[in-house]
């Protein structure tokens, strides 16, 4: 399904305004604009032509050409189900800032703010991202290495003056935050206006992860909130630069280590898009299933966590029940519970081992039984409906404000999923439905994760079906030059190993392009945009974070209530800091 803007529709813009350019691919329609124009044609697309949901924003450095920087919008038009790109070049590293246009453009200024250096003239609070404030530097500008600029002085507590080190130590090192530097920091972000100013987190279980919440308080109530990341970022588009395409597959891994497989296989549907690869038959429906075993996996371990979080100690006991069954059967096929790396560009690592499928099925037969278990537990528990119910209410123009997707936009009525709009591997050949809610709150978020595992079931028993028919197929297209051969084949063949050798250290060589494309991960969509300038690495890769846009509705939605309903609302969004910190 082509999920691009048509470019006959959009001829229709070039009366309006003169100093646009339309640029059509396969992947990607994009109109470049100049600057003076940007906010206007924005705004046009927004109101006029229905583009009103923001998808995401990033940076491109082109140095050491002039201009320099190119700023990035991706919106989306829920109407006709098509996206938009719309570029333009930041003249003097300055660019309007979009935040009175959408909300969810405030975390994405202060991201590139941050990584390259970019200022957003009329953005209310433009403060560090990821890095702490008083950091000289910008990271993902290109002429700043990635290792870092190693300029403070360290010394070895183990040697003498003038003494030469008998193993692989530096003296100097890159810049780390003092506690001054995280005062300011903190001081930046948030100023006191109540009577306290308090921190919860980064080391508090009740975060999920390393995130600083700034609270400032007036008794029990929150007036005002900010969030600080960056504790777990790792600089993953910056390192993807120096990395072949299938060298960044692991990476992809480590970000939703909580849904490590859903992520690889948004990552490897992009490349194999940008390269033209269509993989086997048999390897789509291993990815289908992987993924939807991967979805359950993901929200049994929410749930779990989420009613732990708010007192329920035996709910957590019974989800890591069946959980541990799942990464018994991930780990039985890919060889590894978390961080496996199984998804291949062109297919997947390994067939499925023989029993593979009894196994599945057996889990698939016995699971019904235990969700309905959880249900009599919690769904109509009074507790549960009073930290739930009516709490984190967020509407449409919430969603199409911030960018939300994934459970929280479905919460809310609008029915987002990377699944049924631009299903990828088998999700066109499946019968599932997309649960909905009406309210749009906790509570919601709860009743619709309920239904994602029954509706995941429902796939996987379509998709072991499918399986056993296909029993005898590859499941890796390894004749494609882009796709690596099989370790038998390379043991087997010198044509085989060559190929090998090339692509494990040339890379594969891809064509000049760009691309944005997406997978439905249980936190949200999961988007990468990669623009390649020829060879094996790629000149930019921008990672879209679900979990990343979601967490950003939370100061908004927290303000008048009490630390208590934060536990319960930041555990309905259900963030993984390794996705928001990248």
């Amino acid at each position: 399904m082509h999920l691009w803007a048509d470019p006959e529709e959009l001829k229709a813009l070039e009366s309006k305004f003169s100093d646009i350019e339309i640029e059509t691919k396969e992947s990607f329609t994009s109109i470049l604009v100049e600057k003076n124009s940007l906010k206007s044609l924005l705004n046009f697309l927004k109101e006029e032509l229905s583009f009103k949901m923001f998808i995401d924003m990033t940076c491109v450095d082109f140095y050491p050409s002039e201009p320099r920087f190119m700023a990035i919008y991706i919106l989306f038009s829920p109407e006709k189900k098509q996206r938009l790109a719309v570029k333009t070049w930041a003249n003097d590293e300055t660019l309007p800032t979009v935040t009175d246009l959408w909300k969810g453009a405030k975390w994405a200024e202060r991201e590139i703010y941050d990584l390259f250096g970019i200022n957003f003239e009329g953005h209310e609070n433009l403060v560090r991202m990821f890095m702490w404030e008083g950091y000289p530097y910008h990271p993902l500008r290109k002429d700043f290495p990635k290792e870092g600029i190693k300029e403070i002085f360290l010394p070895s507590l183990n040697l003498n003056t003038g003494e030469v080190p008998a193993h692989n130590y530096e003296e100097y090192h890159t810049p780390l935050p003092t506690l001054e530097d995280l005062e300011k920091t903190q001081k930046k972000r948030l100023e006191k206006k109540s009577q306290i100013v308090l921190n919860w987190g980064p080391l508090h279980p009740g975060t999920h992860g390393t995130i600083w919440f700034l609270f400032d308080m007036e008794g029990e109530t929150i007036k005002n909130c900010d969030i600080i990341l960056g504790q777990l970022h790792r600089g993953i588009e910056k390192l993807s630069e120096d990395l072949t395409y299938t060298q960044i597959i692991p990476y992809t891994d480590r970000m939703d280590y909580i849904s490590a497989l859903c992520s690889q296989v948004a990552y490897v549907n992009t490349v194999e898009k940008l390269l033209g690869i269509n993989p086997p038959e048999k390897a789509k429906w291993i990815r289908t299933l992987m993924c939807e075993l991967q979805r359950i996996n993901s929200h049994l371990l929410w749930l779990g966590t989420y009613a732990l979080d708010l007192g329920a100690l035996t709910i957590f006991l019974y989800a890591f029940r069946e959980r541990e069954k799942i990464m018994d059967i991930i780990e039985g096929i890919a060889g590894i519970r978390l961080n496996s790396t199984y998804i291949r560009i062109g297919g997947v690592a390994k067939d499925l081992p023989e029993g593979a499928i009894d196994v599945i099925r057996h889990f698939t037969e016995d699971f019904p039984e235990k969700l309905d278990e959880y249900e009599t537990i919690l769904t109509k528990n009074r507790i549960w409906l009073r930290r739930n119910v009516n709490v984190g209410i967020i509407d449409k123009s919430d969603v199409y404000q911030y960018g939300l997707t994934g459970v929280v936009a479905r919460s809310a009525g609008v029915p987002y999923d990377i699944r049924m709009i631009q299903p990828t591997d088998a999700y066109n050949k499946v019968d599932f439905e997309v649960p909905i809610g009406k309210v749009g709150d906790c509570y919601d978020r709860y009743l619709i994760r309920m239904d994602e595992m029954r509706q995941s079931l429902k796939i996987i028993e379509q998709c072991l079906d499918k399986l056993e028919e296909l029993s005898d197929d590859k499941y890796l297209l390894t004749e494609n030059p882009f796709v690596l051969p099989t370790l038998n084949e390379v043991f087997n063949s010198i044509e085989s190993m060559v190929k090998d050798f090339n692509l494990r250290i040339y890379g594969e060589q891809i064509p000049e392009g760009e691309i944005y494309f997406s997978g439905e991960n249980p936190r949200g969509e999961l988007g990468f945009y990669i623009l390649s300038k020829g060879g094996g690495k790629p000149y930019r890769i921008k990672i879209r974070s679900g979990a990343f846009y979601n967490l950003q509705i939370f100061p908004e939605l927290i303000k008048g209530r009490t630390v208590a309903d934060a536990v319960a609302l930041l555990g309905s969004l259900d963030p993984v800091v390794g996705e928001t910190d990248r």
